[in-house]
């Protein structure tokens, strides 16, 4: 009798112990398809001020402690801004509204609260989460940089979001260059480590992409799984598709990739063929902004959700006056976060000591675009119609060529 109620006991505690794993319901009932240009090569790029209404521009402070050597990921939370340099300074840091240097979350080291190199981040109201995918887990810390927790995945992964107080999310990013015994690409942790939902099947032939896949904006998290062009919304117990890119005769097929034997033949084919596929991605209260990639080029698109229109800039895209290039790495409300690299501000600051005319404008946009055509890109210039005030012109006239990248806020404008 003793010996079947030790069996009856240990069944018990087996059984109060599983958790059950479901997979996360793909909600496709209702979602936008955006029609991407018959032709990408005539593509009509719009001026620089027919998208955003304004632009403020946020020198970050350069000291010892705060010198960033690459900004890989960058949020805007409650007024502050946190930068993710993933391979150079291996840190994460933190700046307010106007570029005063506040802090850096935890350091590379052995133990609880350490991390040898950061691989995303993600923020809330109360915490901010650093994800380490060789160590296979979440660091978190209160908004004051203090060390809270640690929450173990038993997967490493490319991205990885926090996205609430008890939810975590991995994406895998694994294909057939990676071995590995997953099942699904996504997986949702809660915070004793423990594996809730799953999602997005991983396939055999597929590759791996590589990425930042969660993109945030406040509180609300997209993904788009692999080379899919499908755009999806994280909630509860359900991966809602809110979008998807028709790249049209440009579309990827299915089975493209089941025509390589290794992840780098796959890529030099993708590179030559004519194909597109999405980069980047961040959705608003009132646009989806991405990018995509068509032979080695990168393009921006800016999609109005009210009245259904898209416009087109490339990585050059017509910068304000010309002059200042930014590169889009995040979003908040209806802004877009670009970066600029200040390396060549200095030849910038020789040339405009005051507002530019028109003619020096165009001046500048025609030897772009001869410039450009010569090295064999199809990239152009358009003239914004945006202009520096004196302020501006005098910061800057400030920025030295080592100091940290520039934050541009972008506001998007109605159209």
């Amino acid at each position: 009798m003793k010996f079947h109620l030790t069996i009856l006991v240990y069944l018990l505690l087996i059984c109060s112990c599983t958790r059950t794993t479901t997979s996360y319901t793909e909600d496709i009932s209702k979602f936008t398809t955006i029609h991407a240009p018959q032709k990408i090569k005539d593509l009509q790029f719009v001026k620089y001020s027919d998208v955003f209404d304004s632009v403020k521009i946020i020198k970050l402070e350069s000291t010892k402690s705060s010198l960033i050597g690459r900004i890989d990921k960058v949020l805007y939370y409650d007024s502050k801004i946190f930068i993710l340099d993933q391979t150079e300074r291996k840190a994460v840091f933190e700046f307010d509204a106007n570029g005063k240097f506040i802090r850096q979350f935890g350091s590379v080291g052995n133990g609880p609260g350490k991390y040898n190199e950061p691989n995303d981040i993600s923020v809330n109201k109360k915490e901010l989460a650093i994800w380490v995918s060789d160590l296979e887990k979440f660091v978190i810390y209160d908004l004051d940089g203090r060390f809270l927790r640690e929450v173990k995945t038993a997967s490493f992964g490319k991205s990885g979001a926090m996205l609430d107080d008890n939810k975590f999310a991995v994406y895998l990013d694994i294909g057939a260059d990676v071995a590995s015994g997953e099942k699904f690409n996504l997986k949702v942790i809660n915070d004793q480590g423990e594996v809730t939902h799953v999602a997005f099947e991983k396939k055999d032939k597929d590759f791996s992409k590589g990425s930042f896949f969660f993109s945030q904006n406040e509180n609300q998290f997209i993904i788009s799984p692999g080379y899919s062009n499908n755009i999806y919304a994280l909630g509860n117990n359900a991966v809602t598709k809110k979008f998807a890119v028709d790249f049209g005769q440009y579309q990827m097929p299915a089975d493209f990739s089941q025509k390589f034997p290794t992840a780098i033949k796959f890529q030099q084919a993708l590179s030559r063929s004519n194909y597109a596929y999405l980069s980047k991605y961040w959705d608003t209260p009132g646009y989806l902004v991405f990018s995509f990639v068509y032979k080695g080029m990168l393009f921006d698109a800016y999609y109005s959700k009210r009245t259904k229109v898209l416009k087109f800039g490339n990585a050059w895209f017509n910068n304000v006056h010309g002059i200042l290039s930014g590169v889009n790495k995040g979003a908040y409300a209806d802004n877009i976060i670009a970066i600029y690299d200040p390396a060549h501000v200095d030849s910038y600051q020789k040339t405009y000591k005051s507002p530019p005319s028109k003619n020096q404008i165009d001046t500048l946009v025609s030897g772009a675009n001869r410039f450009f055509r010569t090295g064999g890109n199809e990239g152009k210039f358009v003239a914004s119609d945006f202009s520096y005030s004196k302020e501006e012109i005098d910061l800057l006239h400030s920025i030295k060529t080592s100091d940290n990248p520039v934050i541009l806020i972008q506001k998007l404008k109605k159209f």
